[in-house]
């Protein structure tokens, strides 16, 4: 999953570390020189010092031969004694310290606490925003994505010893506020479903809508497995009497997985097959009715009026958009245009195993504000796995 996605972002991050990374060389050379050049001139000033103290001290030694022979003829000529002049011949040795502390502080500040440049952090971000949005993430999304990365590189002093890692650590950070915004409005369907039971408030009601060739009549089966291995009841509901073989197709599904079908033939009114699925679940102790409906573009005004039919008849617990992750970020829109004619209380993200991109789970979480709750990543009856903001950018980065 997000293959498309976790390349194109790593080769970004990958292509501006190795850039900052190629800068500090530079600039630890350029402070090796200067360091080297110091110790030099440090050990010439040495060996100057020690010339001249060398000569001085020559010179004290013949002065003091002057002064003794000097004495000795006044001790001599004068023999009151006059009394010579001693002259202290102590050597003092001046305290050289090779002048690396501060280059060293220097060097420590300058690689162990990074900010990085305006100029450089745009950059990145705008490779990171041309990644994005040719991995079918919209434009919105890509936008609020690139403004919080923004404000957390400029925020924040880098370490050189990993700029990578800690590059991609405030890329998770941005990709977690998208992915996370809708997370208050998630709902745990096999908890509610069991906590209706404990309430006596069943069947539990899902209407599954979308368009055609989402795989909608393959993910509800999904959801009636993964209900059976829980140990509750499920009916499934043949109510896209439109399509060609759709009645087929249920009950096909149905078989295999080992749960009842309600259908009627095709033309039938949607609605009123719901409607006996309901009836029959009541009469059987059947906790959940699973209610497939006709595919339906937004633009297709006698079929959003035919679902809105269904969800005043049924009146459903539960509504859930099926849409493909392969659709392009364009899914984001049909969702919201969905929303004006019916509420919409979670989506199910299908084909996910076949997306080379992967950007539109992304803005889908962004651009709407209903909560993805599965994730499809296969035609197996277990293949639908629960929406994680973790996982998702643990697979993209």
């Amino acid at each position: 999953m997000f293959e498309g996605l976790k390349n194109k972002i790593s080769g970004v991050i990958k292509g501006f570390v190795k850039k900052e990374e190629k800068e500090i060389e530079e600039k630890e050379e350029i402070l090796e020189e200067k360091q080297e050049s110091n110790e030099k001139k440090e050990e010439q000033d040495k060996i100057s010092n020690e010339d001249k103290n060398n000569t001085k001290h020559n010179e004290e030694q013949e002065s003091k031969k002057k002064e003794e022979n000097d004495k000795k003829n006044k001790e001599e000529d004068n023999k009151a004694g006059s009394v010579g002049v001693a002259i202290d011949n102590k050597q003092t040795k001046k305290d050289f310290k090779l002048n690396l502390s501060l280059n060293t502080k220097i060097k420590k500040v300058f690689l162990n606490n990074i900010k990085l440049n305006d100029s450089d952090i745009n950059q990145l971000l705008d490779n990171l925003k041309m990644s994005l949005l040719q991995s079918d993430v919209s434009y919105p999304t890509a936008d609020k994505f690139i403004e919080s990365l923004d404000t957390r590189l400029k925020n924040t002093a880098f370490n050189s010893k990993n700029i990578s890692q800690q590059v991609t650590e405030q890329v998770r950070f941005s990709l977690l506020e998208i992915l996370n915004k809708n997370i208050k409005n998630y709902i745990d369907l096999f908890a509610l479903i069991n906590k209706k039971i404990k309430e006596r408030e069943t069947p539990v009601k899902i209407l599954f809508i979308g368009p055609n060739g989402t795989g909608k009549t393959t993910t509800i089966a999904k959801i009636a497995y993964n209900l059976k291995q829980k140990n509750i009841s499920s009916v499934l509901s043949a109510s896209d009497t439109f399509r060609a073989a759709a009645i087929e197709q249920t009950e096909y599904h149905a078989n295999k997985v080992g749960v009842p079908v309600i259908k009627s033939r095709y033309g039938a009114d949607p609605a009123s097959v719901a409607f006996d699925a309901i009836n029959y679940a009541k009469a059987h102790n059947i906790s959940a009715v699973l209610i497939d409906s006709a595919g339906r573009q937004e633009t297709n005004k006698n079929l959003i009026n035919e679902m809105m039919k269904i969800v005043r008849v049924t009146k459903p617990d539960i509504t859930i958009y099926v849409g493909e992750s392969i659709s392009g970020h364009i899914i984001a829109d049909q969702i919201n245009e969905f929303s004006k004619f019916i509420k919409i209380d979670g989506i199910i993200l299908t084909k996910l195993d076949c997306d080379a991109k992967g950007g539109n789970a992304i803005s889908i979480a962004y651009d709407t504000d209903i909560p993805i709750l599965f994730i499809g990543t296969g035609e197996a009856y277990n293949a639908l796995i629960n929406y994680n903001p973790d996982s998702i950018a643990n697979s993209i980065l």
